[in-house]
């Protein structure tokens, strides 16, 4: 009983103290980026208010909210303004200015980590803020905040965190740079050359805009490809004419200008892919493209002088054009052979089938009648205009014959590779099978896969059969098919590969995880008074995770199990900080039994609500003094931030 008087007349003399008017303005949680509650700003004001704050978002990635109110009900302004940017959760790229217009008072909060350095805000406080709050201008002082913090020198938080991870070196000089160009350069502006990556090698093409060098890459890839082709034509006229060994080191020339120009390709190609490149990478690409397209160029040209001199047709043209009468000649005798091989082939498979090489007859006999009349002409040249103009005519004939022959070996040739197909479908077709069977087996998930793997082979078949068929877009139908259902099985183990594992690791991790919700539970249910709003939200979280662990799915079981195990730990360091940095109502001012015992019972939370209900006179912890505040034992209101603020 006497233990019980006791603690009466400790609640009444703590309501005595607490004694006064309802909290005007208690911190809140701030819903809005413009908060009026001191009725201060007209729509116009609010309206410039939130073009700054906008524009300080675009420049440094930092998000400002601004709240007035008409008193801060006893706290000092940053005390209010760290527990109103608690209950708000603000992060690391907010801040929180509050104005209490009737206290001539405010508060400016942000994260202890926040990209500008202490000086660099106090500055801007100093200098841009406290001058306009003096002469009343509310709407004023907020810009000049926004402003002032938006020209400022620390790292954006766009730069340091895209994602949740920080960007080093090179990789953040180019997400800053790229976004700085996006917003300061107006549209009609000309291409820039950008910097190179800082961890690559020198831009080989410093004035030249990347679109330019685009350009230039496909033309010199165009040039090397007909270079290419024309080289193969004379080498393959020069061969005829001379024979093998005497164009041996052209045709080696020719193969190693061959294997740049591929290389060349090959790179155009990752550039043409679905996976993107960042503009450095492009430019080195372009840069390698130019590169292997100029080696392959060199070493063709490095050959012309000594090809023209092997050729010195203009000494040996009466032989040249004798020679190119004989090609011709027995070029136009396979005609025959070339059109009878045609017609077999068409009526052996469909029209899709031999669709390549259906007008190279039609353009053989076309080219054959101009090599003829090139011919006759250089013939005649010899005893007229002279050896030059017969060899340039031979030259015409020349080029059409070559073009002609190889129009004519294509219809063989067509033909094999249809003959080849054709032998291979089966194979195929019986390995399409036996991936099916494996996918029915797996059961309903594969259902989708095994409904277009079966489509496409019930097409490779009607293809592949029937009086003209086209064996190579049925074998082409079966491998695109085998390759779907391929990964499809693939992912489909995977998967269950996947669960398997989850399950057998969910049972531990639920283990885990109810301990560490547990320990944070009964750490802070037994000294609840001290433990501020993180600890708790964090431990909320935790249990809310738990409970989604035990679904159906063991992957995604295992995550939350996991994820809660690490937001109870975090619960259980939060509500450890908050209690360490708890001090006991009357510390310091002599101490008694009777102040450790309501110590005691505060801790524990017993007496939390009285207190908290008391009124803010008295010791207590915070920057500005004010008894039991928020943050002063019942959490750590002020833990984390920094800022500043001030009367005016």
């Amino acid at each position: 009983m006497r233990r019980l008087s006791l603690l009466g007349v400790v609640l009444a003399a703590l309501a005595l103290t607490g004694a006064g008017p309802a909290p005007a303005e208690p911190p809140f949680r701030l819903d809005d980026r413009v908060t009026d509650r001191a009725g201060v700003l007209d729509p116009a004001a609010t309206t410039r208010v939130a073009d700054a704050v906008a524009r300080l978002a675009e420049r440094r990635g930092y998000d400002l909210f601004v709240v007035f109110v008409d008193s801060f009900d006893g706290l000092d302004g940053q005390e209010w303004a760290d527990d109103a940017a608690e209950r708000s959760q603000l992060g690391v790229s907010d801040v929180l200015f509050a104005v209490a217009v009737e206290d001539r008072a405010y508060g400016l909060s942000v994260a202890e980590d926040f990209p500008e350095s202490e000086t660099r805000v106090d500055d801007v406080q100093s200098q841009d803020v406290e001058p306009l709050l003096r002469e009343d201008d509310w709407a004023g002082a907020a810009v000049a905040l926004a402003d002032g913090l938006g020209s400022g020198g620390g790292v954006p938080v766009g730069v340091l965190v895209i994602g949740g991870a920080a960007l080093v070196g090179g990789g953040a000089y180019v997400v800053a740079r790229r976004r700085r160009t996006s917003r300061e350069e107006p549209a009609t502006a000309p291409p820039t050359t950008p910097a190179p990556k800082p961890d690559g090698p020198p831009d080989e093409h410093p004035g030249v805009a990347t679109s330019d060098l685009a350009y230039r890459a496909s033309s010199a890839l165009i040039a090397i490809d007909e270079a290419v082709r024309t080289s193969e034509q004379e080498l393959a006229a020069a061969r005829a004419h001379f024979g093998e060994e005497a164009v041996a080191g052209f045709t080696a020339a020719l193969e190693q200008s061959r294997a740049d120009m591929l290389a060349a390709f090959e790179v155009r190609q990752r550039l043409d892919d679905d996976e993107p490149e960042d503009e450095p990478t492009q430019r080195a690409m372009y840069a390698e493209i130019l590169r292997a397209c100029t080696r392959a160029d060199d070493r063709l040209d490095a050959q012309v002088e000594a090809f023209d001199q092997l050729r010195d047709l203009e000494a040996k043209a009466p032989g040249y054009v004798a020679g190119l009468a004989e090609r011709l000649t027995a070029v136009n005798t396979d005609l025959p052979r070339a059109e009878a091989a045609w017609t077999d082939l068409r009526a052996r498979y469909a029209d899709a089938a031999t669709a390549p090489v259906a007008g190279n007859l039609d353009r053989a006999r076309a080219l054959l009648a101009a090599a003829d009349t090139e011919v006759t002409q250089a013939r005649a040249e010899l005893t007229g205009a002279g050896p030059t103009a017969a060899v340039v005519s031979g030259r015409a004939a020349e080029d059409a014959i070559t073009q002609a022959r190889a129009l004519l070996d294509g219809i063989p040739r067509r033909d094999a590779e249809l003959a080849e197909a054709t032998a291979k479908v089966p194979a195929a077709r019986a390995e399409l099978d036996q991936d099916l069977a494996e996918a029915r087996a797996m059961g309903d998930d594969l259902a989708p896969a095994v409904a277009r793997a079966e489509a496409a082979a019930a097409n490779a078949q009607a293809a592949a059969t029937g009086d003209r068929p086209d064996p190579i877009a049925a074998l082409h139908l079966l491998d695109e098919a085998g390759a779907a259902l391929d990964q499809a099985l693939a992912a489909e183990k995977a998967d269950r590969d996947r669960d398997r594992r989850a399950a057998a690791a969910l049972e531990q991790a639920l283990l885990t995880a109810r301990a560490a919700v547990s320990a944070a539970e009964d750490f802070i249910a037994t000294r609840r008074g001290a433990v501020g709003t993180r600890a708790r939200t964090r431990l909320s979280e935790a249990r809310r995770h738990l409970t989604l662990a035990t679904g159906d799915d063991p992957v995604a079981g295992l995550a939350e199990a996991q994820r809660a195990d690490s937001l109870a730990q975090e619960a259980l360091r939060l509500a450890r900080d908050d209690v360490a940095g708890w001090r006991e109502p009357g510390q310091g001012s002599g101490g008694s039994g009777l102040a450790v015992d309501l110590g005691s019972l505060v801790l524990s939370g017993i007496l939390s609500g009285a207190v908290r209900g008391a009124g803010r006179s008295g010791g207590g912890r915070g920057r500005g003094g004010g008894g039991f505040s928020p943050g002063s034992f019942g959490g750590s209101g002020t833990r984390g931030r920094r800022g500043g603020g001030g009367r005016f």
